[in-house]
This record gives C-alpha cells, structure tokens and sequence, in this order.
C-alpha cells in the first residue's frame, strides 16, 4: 500500500509540474508527453489497487478469494508459458531506455516504445490463447 501510494503521490507531482511548471520548450516534447501520460496511467491504475487491496484487507472472504486467484496453479502456467515475469520485465526495461534516449534521438524513443508495445502484446494474445485452450 505504501508503494502504491508513493505512485500515486509521484503521478500527481507530474501532473503538478506539466500543468504549473514546465517551460514550453519541455512541454513541445513528445517524450515529456510519453512520460506524462504513462505516469498518470501508472497513478490511476494504482490508486484502484489501492482501492481494492483496502477493501480485501477488510473483508476476509474478498481476501481469501484473491489469495486463491494470486496461488492459481494454472493462472501460474499460463502466465510461465506466456513467458510473463520476464518479459514484463524487459519492456518495462526498454520503456525506460526508451525515455532516456528519448531526449538524444526522437527515433530511438518510439522505436523502443513500439518494440516494448509489440512485446506485452505478443504476450498477452500468447497468454489469451492458452487461457482459451485449457
């Protein structure tokens, strides 16, 4: 909950700063666009966790029910064979290179970002897939 809250708090400092403080030349960038956008995707979603991990903390049947869902042996299977945990990992790794070059070379930005993109798709149609099948 701490951790949600601290991204949420960092998504609403962004928001801050692009509507208050951010010079025109930084806000004519498409990467400080990118940035702000993923950030407040990033802040909404995290606020509705945080909504619904304080609720299953009240409740103790909704908290029994999600630790059943989270403990799905083959919720976890399907999610190994999408190969999720690890490419989760490297998009969110080539989003961030994606970012930080992005400020040198325009073309890099979005060519990681597509890359990235392109790779939590083809997961998530391997993992539909296998979740259809089974």
């Amino acid at each position: 909950m701490a951790l949600l809250s601290a991204l949420v708090l960092f998504a609403v400092g962004l928001g801050i700063y692009d509507s208050f403080f951010a010079t025109a030349e930084i806000k004519a960038s498409n990467v400080f666009a990118f940035q702000c956008g993923i950030t407040a995707v990033l802040g909404m979603a995290a606020a509705a966790a945080m909504v619904r991990y304080g609720s299953a903390l009240r409740d103790e049947n909704s908290l029994r029910r999600q630790y059943v869902k989270e403990n799905d042996e083959r919720m976890k299977a399907i999610r190994a064979k999408a190969g999720m945990p690890l490419n989760l990992a490297f998009a969110v790794a080539l989003m961030v290179a994606g970012t930080v070059l992005g400020y040198c070379n325009e073309l890099i930005f979005v060519t990681l970002i597509a890359v990235a993109a392109a790779q939590l798709l083809t997961a998530a149609v391997v993992k539909l897939i296998y979740m259809r099948m089974t």
